[in-house]
């Protein structure tokens, strides 16, 4: 078994928590008590055997000695720690290790801390961007000050000269209240402008979106009863992908009231939507320029959020998420409900290991898109009929993350930018592009990356360029089993592309794309030999 650095901490805790000692915990593994206590600094590898054996005698789950929620906050306590604001505090490995697993939820509160800091710090850059922009704000700015002119002006007059004729007098001041009363109406509307609902929410210290994203990662991407839920309906209708499309409409007119109708697409207008008329009765409203594997999806979404519902709402009471990210986890899970469904997982798995895990043709054989599949092959996590861990993310050509999820265990940085050697960055300049690349970190892991040029469907000649990337990757040791690995070579770390997470956290001085210094204490230089490029897979 591989040794995790978690492992010992978690099995001192998981000692105290059942009030054992070490001479006796010791006794029941039928160990030495010395040899427990290097267990339980890392000394020694808590082996397979052994937590079999605590699994019998102390009805231990072994997912619990599961380092994927850990390995995340190590991760994310790494990054955070490499801002500036922390100046040179920097926590051994060792001693995030130590800290992640003996108070994990003291460290999840840090990392709500920090995001709430640097949300905050982002929403004072944008407001402060917008204040001195503003049209509006500038005409409002020079009017204040042609009002408060005007009326120092004309109230000087009246100090200065105190000999005005009564007549006189009075029309000075008719002026000064005039233009106070103006002065006072325009400072109002500058107030409502900044403080005004345009600006509600601009403050808020967490997005409901990082709340699903964390209730994504915790749960491992999986939601077996879902699974089993959409397996059971999809099992129900037995169509194939081609018939598909009338059966969901069917389906969802018939068991759920809901009527199928398209509309013409509209500049920026959504996928789709669902109206309801004075009666109540329901229309999903697709748009006619979407793919068909959009179309299907989008049908068994509609399906799945009214078909578990239940199940839905009680994942999401139990997640005890915000009510703004409320909504937003329904349709993730609604959306889970959809991949399952057009995707069974005995039969999808079946697939992807009888292709190499070729996303393509998983794609092809399937009906969806090359983003549905990637999805739903880092949701293949059952017990007993797992998948390869993959990790998976979807970026922008501004290199904004939209979907993240680290399965794999590669870092995927949450709080800066992502290292610019990643391949993912090219191929969303280049729609239609594969590229397989081994990233190697400076800590030795390594990772094999697909990353796939993408542009939005349906989009016309003269509509702006969707473009953006798709990267799902694995372990190295895991490589070969994946149809991108040909060509590579898997064996030789010299050919593999030396990489870091993000540039603060990165101990490679020899970079050329860096643009920030490292936070690394005593970073070395690389040899030359390791800044090689790795071989490619083909690319289309």
């Amino acid at each position: 078994m591989a040794r995790s650095p978690m492992l010992g901490a978690r099995l001192r805790r998981l000692r105290k928590d059942r009030s054992l000692t070490q001479v006796k915990l010791a006794e029941i593994l039928g160990i030495s008590p010395s040899y427990l206590n290097m267990i339980e600094h890392n000394d020694r590898p808590l082996t397979v055997s052994l937590l079999l054996k605590l699994s019998d005698v102390l009805g231990v789950d072994l997912r619990d000695f599961t380092a994927g929620d850990e390995v995340r906050i190590k991760s994310d306590l790494e990054e955070a720690m490499s801002d500036p604001l922390f100046g040179g505090t920097r926590p051994s490995a060792a001693e995030l290790d130590e800290f992640v697993t003996a108070v994990p939820d003291i460290c999840r509160a840090f990392l709500r801390l920090y995001r709430s800091y640097r949300n905050s710090r982002e929403d004072v850059e944008a407001l402060t961007d917008k204040l001195a922009s503003s049209p509006y704000l500038v005409a409002s700015s020079h009017s204040v000050r042609t009002l408060l002119t005007s009326v120092r002006s004309f109230s000087e007059i009246l100090l200065d000269n105190i000999d005005l004729a009564a007549d006189e007098r009075q029309q000075f001041l008719e002026i000064v209240v005039d233009g106070t009363e103006k002065l006072t109406t325009q400072v109002d509307e500058l107030l409502r402008f900044i403080t005004g609902e345009n600006l509600e929410g601009l403050l808020d210290s967490r997005t409901p979106w990082e709340d699903v994203g964390d209730f994504w990662e915790r749960n491992d991407n999986f939601f077996d009863d879902l699974d089993h839920r959409a397996e059971t309906m999809r099992a129900e209708i037995g169509a194939d992908a081609v018939a598909l499309y009338p059966r969901l409409t069917e389906l969802l007119e018939t068991r759920f009231g809901v009527a199928v109708a398209t509309e013409p697409a509209a500049d920026g207008g959504p996928a789709h939507r669902l109206d309801a008329d004075d009666t109540g009765a329901e229309t999903l409203v697709l748009r006619d320029d979407l793919a068909p594997s959009s179309l299907r999806f989008a049908l068994a979404r509609e399906i799945g959020r009214r078909a578990a519902e239940g199940h839905i709402a009680d994942l999401i009471d139990e997640a005890g998420l915000s009510a703004a990210a409320q909504p937003l986890a329904a349709d993730f899970l609604a959306a889970y409900f959809a991949g399952a469904f057009l995707m069974p997982y005995d039969l999808f798995l079946d697939r992807a290991q009888a292709f190499r895990y070729d996303v393509e043709r998983l794609a092809q054989t399937f009906g969806v898109s090359l983003e549905q599949a990637c999805h739903r092959l880092a949701t293949l996590r059952r017990p007993g009929q797992e998948g390869v861990r993959f990790h998976f993310l979807r970026i922008d050509r501004a290199g904004n993350v939209f979907k993240r999820f680290s399965g794999s265990g590669l870092p995927i940085p949450r709080f800066a930018g992502i290292c610019p050697r990643w391949n993912v960055h090219a191929a969303s300049g280049s729609p239609g592009s594969v590229d397989a690349q081994v990233l190697q970190l400076a800590d030795g892991s390594a990772y094999l990356s697909v990353a796939f040029g993408q542009r939005r469907a349906g989009a016309g000649f003269n509509a702006p360029d969707g473009g953006f990337a798709l990267a799902l990757g694995c372990r190295i040791e895991d490589a070969g089993d994946l149809v991108y690995s040909a060509g590579l070579d898997l064996t030789r770390s010299e050919t593999f592309l030396p990489v870091g997470v993000t540039c603060r956290l990165c101990e490679r001085t020899d970079c050329g794309q860096r643009a920030h210094p490292t936070l690394i204490h005593g970073a070395e230089r690389a040899p030359a030999a390791a800044a090689k490029p790795t071989p490619k897979a083909a690319r289309k």
